[in-house]
Order: structure tokens, then C-alpha cells, then sequence
């Protein structure tokens, strides 16, 4: 299997956004690339965790932007989300259960194929087009810090601050 990139085709033009799905894509490739080396179950379980944990926290800061500039199409974007979250949970559960970590590789890949690479590259730019249409510096964007992400409500107060670091987080655990 090809790894995951960002991509031309996936860069939506808001560099903190883009960083964030560079991020998404090597914790997916970390994931992946654990279930193909035969990980400690454990281990592979911590990763897939981690990486459910980084969606929650990207989803939650995107979601942010997009209330807070009134992106009219956000309701169906958020459902997007949810089922994303969804599949990724019910994954995780599939993992746990008796099953080796090569046996999820194929699912969980395919899972950020359809989901996360097709959500960017459809979803995530409709909107940015639709802010550069409303006349916002896309470059000067700036996603919410962690800390309003828990202030407001849109993340666990609890939710680890390692996970926001993504594959570097990862790593320090």
C-alpha cells in the first residue's frame, strides 16, 4: 500500500488546517504501518487510540472555525464527523477483540482512504473555497488553541495535550 501525503490535490490553503491533515495522514501511516510490522496488540491499540484521539481534536478545531465564521454547509460537514468517529471507534473495537494487527491493516487503511483523503479533498476544501469566497485571508486563519477547545466545550477538559502533537506526541509516550 501506497503511504498516505498530503498531496496537491489535498491542500486546502489554510496552513494551519493543511498541517493539521499532514499530521492526520502519518499518524494514519504510523497506524497502518504498526499493523503491518505485527505490533504488540496493546501497542497497535495505544496507537489507533491515539490516532481516534488526534481526529477528535482536529474535528473539534475545524468545527470551531466553521461556527465561528457561519459556514453554511457545517451541519452536513459535522455529520461527516460524526461518522468518521464512528467508524473509527467501531474499528478500534474490532481490533481489540481477538483480532491481530495485521488482520485490521487492510480495514483501517481503507477506512482513510474513503474517509479522511476523500473528506479533505471534497468536504474540508468545499469549505475553504467558500471562506476564499467570503473574502478571509485563508493565510492568516488560525485554528482555536486546545485550551478554548476544552474552555468552550468542544473537546474533553481531560483529553491528553500530547495527542494535539500528533505523530511527535505519539512518539513521547
Amino acid at each position: 500500500m501506497r503511504p498516505f501525503s498530503l498531496t496537491q490535490d489535498l491542500v486546502t490553503g489554510i496552513p494551519e488546517i493543511d498541517e493539521q491533515h499532514g499530521e492526520l495522514l502519518d499518524l494514519a501511516n504510523e497506524v497502518v504501518n504498526a499493523a503491518g510490522a505485527g505490533l504488540h496488540p496493546e501497542l497497535f491499540e495505544l496507537a489507533t487510540t491515539f490516532l481516534a484521539g488526534y481526529v477528535a481534536y482536529h474535528f473539534a478545531a475545524e468545527e470551531k472555525v466553521m461556527t465561528d465564521l457561519d459556514y453554511p454547509e457545517r451541519g452536513q460537514h459535522f455529520d461527516e464527523h460524526r461518522q468518521l468517529q464512528r467508524e473509527v471507534a467501531s474499528h478500534m473495537v474490532a481490533a481489540g477483540l481477538n483480532r491481530t494487527c495485521e488482520a485490521c491493516k487492510d480495514e483501517i487503511a481503507l477506512l482513510f482512504e474513503n474517509w479522511i483523503v476523500h473528506h479533505i479533498r471534497l468536504a474540508d476544501r468545499e469549505m475553504a473555497e467558500f471562506l476564499r469566497s467570503q473574502a478571509i485571508d485563508l493565510r492568516s486563519l488560525r485554528l482555536p488553541s486546545l485550551q478554548t477547545l476544552k474552555d468552550d466545550g468542544g473537546i474533553s477538559i481531560d483529553f491528553d495535550d500530547r495527542i494535539a502533537m500528533g505523530a511527535a506526541g505519539m512518539r513521547q509516550r
